[in-house]
């Protein structure tokens, strides 16, 4: 339940990060509520199914790029941490965002994961962030 929650949670503040646009006009709080929830739902349909039911989870080290500094964690499929995990950053300005990735199982994948990898992305993370994830999977000694 506790995961759930943590889930819930990580997907209200990826919705807040998904508002990149102001308006002049403030809409009206119906709408709004209306809106987070189908984003959250939006979201959560997109999750693999260990990532809401159970995940085990490791800090991994700050990473400071162009002037930024995020804090990363790694979440994973218990007993396949290899082949399903998700990277979460945390940057200065509260904004979060993740990267879950799947690695295709297949023998080769042992010595070249990245080659049978698929990266899924939320919060729309740009180009920069991106290069984040790239340098927190650099942190894993398995990953080549």
């Amino acid at each position: 339940m506790k995961k759930l929650v943590l889930v819930a949670v990580i997907s209200v503040m990826l919705v807040g990060c998904n508002n990149s646009h102001t308006s002049s006009t403030q809409p009206s709080a119906k709408i709004v509520t209306t809106n987070a929830v189908q984003s959250i739902a939006s979201v959560e349909k997109q999750l693999p199914d260990w990532i809401k039911d159970d995940m085990v989870t490791s800090p991994l080290e700050a990473i400071v790029m162009g002037g930024d500094t995020y804090d990363a964690v790694s979440f994973c499929k218990p007993h396949d941490c290899a082949s399903d995990f998700m990277i979460t950053l945390t940057a200065d300005n509260n904004k979060k965002y993740s990267m879950i990735v799947h690695v295709k199982d297949v023998p080769d994948a042992l010595n070249t994961p990245s080659i049978y990898a698929t990266y899924q992305y939320i919060g729309q993370p740009d180009q920069q962030v991106k290069s984040v994830f790239t340098q927190a999977l650099s942190q894993n000694p398995n990953w080549q």
